[in-house]
């Protein structure tokens, strides 16, 4: 969350918090989005709900594919995230680089 926030400020006001006077401005905005994430709670735990018999039958699929376990189709998928999520944060990561460096010059 603190990263995603600290991102959208740095996009949406052209500056880094650790900028002179940017720090109370970056705390309201993640003030701001912290609330709306604890109040969105509710309909995250509602479509979790309503995605899990898709979770289940995904590791059952995957089971069956690999001729496996649930225990071992799980570990695939789990690792399958992991690495996706990976690649997701390291293209923020270098978008987030790319843009600090654009506003510094």
């Amino acid at each position: 969350m603190l990263s995603s926030a600290w991102l959208l400020f740095t996009r949406t006001t052209g500056f880094t918090p650790l900028q002179a006077g940017q720090w109370p401005k970056f705390l309201v905005f993640y003030a701001g989005a912290y609330a709306m994430t604890h109040a969105a709670r509710p309909l995250k735990l509602a479509g979790g709900l309503a995605c899990a018999p898709v979770g289940t039958a995904l590791v059952d699929g995957v089971a069956r594919a690999l001729r496996s376990s649930k225990v071992a189709a799980l570990v695939v998928l789990l690792v399958a995230e992991a690495a996706g999520l990976l690649c997701c944060l390291g293209a923020v990561a270098l978008y987030a680089n790319r843009l600090a460096l654009s506003v510094a010059v």
